[in-house]
């Protein structure tokens, strides 16, 4: 699961630093619900898809 750290966090399966808040970490799911339900981390929604380029007009 891919998350966003809302505070200062240290979790030492992700990493031997910090995660300061705004950086985006990979977590299993079960920690990350964990986390979220704490209110320290939110999830980041993937996107799907790339975006589309922009429509060009054709004569």
């Amino acid at each position: 699961m891919l998350m966003k750290a809302l505070d200062t966090l240290h979790v030492s399966a992700v990493g031997p630093d910090n995660i300061l808040p705004g950086q985006t970490f990979e977590i299993a799911d079960a920690d990350g619900e964990i986390l979220r339900q704490r209110g320290l981390s939110e999830p980041v929604e993937a996107q799907s898809e790339a975006p589309k380029p922009a429509r060009t007009r054709t004569k």
